[in-house]
């Protein structure tokens, strides 16, 4: 069945097949809006987001080939003030919730390998993301893109987000986030996201924030770690490093060799000066869980 709605801003494809990639969902520019604030919540499946190849300049495309037996997608936008608000919910219809997405995931094995999305989007726009997976698989490659704020949450879903090409965001962001319930996120090359605020919160899950390349802005990273795991990759040398620790006794936490503690609970590295122009500075948080700093 081919389903075709037209606007003035907006053309949306829906394609019902099977077995292949189809585009569902494509988003017209029109010229009456600058900026995208994208969300995403998939109880299930696997999914990849990607700046769009030359062949796809659509501000947002999405393509996909899920069993519309048990997947619901619903797509919604709306324009105010120059920002398109755009929502994709890839709801199983034995699921009302996200969370509820937690419990069968434990109660099945893995019969999501033909629910996969592909999300592109392009690099003439600014986007704010939000991307939420309670099962299954993501990779997030966000090389050479615009992105103001970027937030990623997994369920139990395990996420690989990147700069794959090494090109870098090519504007400030404001807050890089992920949080892992019980689940897994890993980033790679996170210095070339170009943020000024990286926020980790960790329940039961694991995640690894690399920052192993010398910073050359500030950078404030705020982690909270529950009875989870977080593993951070410093940079070697050339970027100023403090760390501001809350733990308890039943919690794990590894420092990298060369920092001291210069009060109960605070450390720095040998290059930190407190006027430093890149300083990275780390609140971390630790209750049940562990939180190791090495170098890569």
């Amino acid at each position: 069945m081919l389903r075709m709605v037209i606007s003035s801003a907006f053309v949306l494809i829906v394609f019902l097949s099977y077995g292949q990639l189809q585009k569902f969902y494509a988003l017209k520019d029109a010229g009456n809006y600058d900026s995208v604030s994208f969300s995403m919540h998939a109880t299930s499946g696997n999914c990849t987001v990607q700046s769009a190849s030359i062949e796809d300049q659509s501000p947002l495309s999405i393509f996909g080939n899920p069993d519309l037996d048990k997947i619901n997608p619903s797509f919604k936008y709306k324009v105010v003030e120059r920002k398109c608000n755009v929502s994709l919910d890839l709801q199983e219809f034995r699921s009302s919730s996200l969370g509820d997405g937690l419990v069968f995931a434990m109660m099945r094995s893995d019969e999501d390998e033909n629910n996969y999305w592909k999300v592109n989007f392009d690099k003439n726009k600014i986007y704010f993301l939000d991307l939420s997976y309670g099962i299954g698989n993501a990779n997030v490659d966000l090389s050479g893109s615009s992105v103001k704020s970027f937030k990623i949450n997994s369920g139990t879903a395990d996420i690989f987000v990147e700069y794959k090409k090494d090109q870098p965001n090519q504007i400030a962001m404001d807050t890089f986030e992920v949080k892992v319930d019980m689940g897994t996120i890993i980033t790679k090359k996170l210095v070339l996201a170009n943020a000024d605020n990286i926020i980790a919160n960790i329940g039961f899950g694991k995640a690894l924030l690399d920052l192993s390349d010398p910073q050359t802005k500030k950078c404030d990273v705020t982690a909270s770690v529950g009875a989870g795991n977080l593993d951070v990759l410093l940079p070697k040398g050339n970027t100023p490093i403090i760390i501001y620790l809350k733990d308890s006794p039943l919690c794990g936490v590894r420092l990298a060799e060369g920092f001291e503690e210069v009060e109960h609970n605070v450390y720095v590295n040998m290059d930190y000066t407190v006027d430093a122009k890149n300083l990275l500075t780390f609140d971390v948080d630790v209750a049940l869980g562990s939180i190791t700093f090495h170098y890569e």
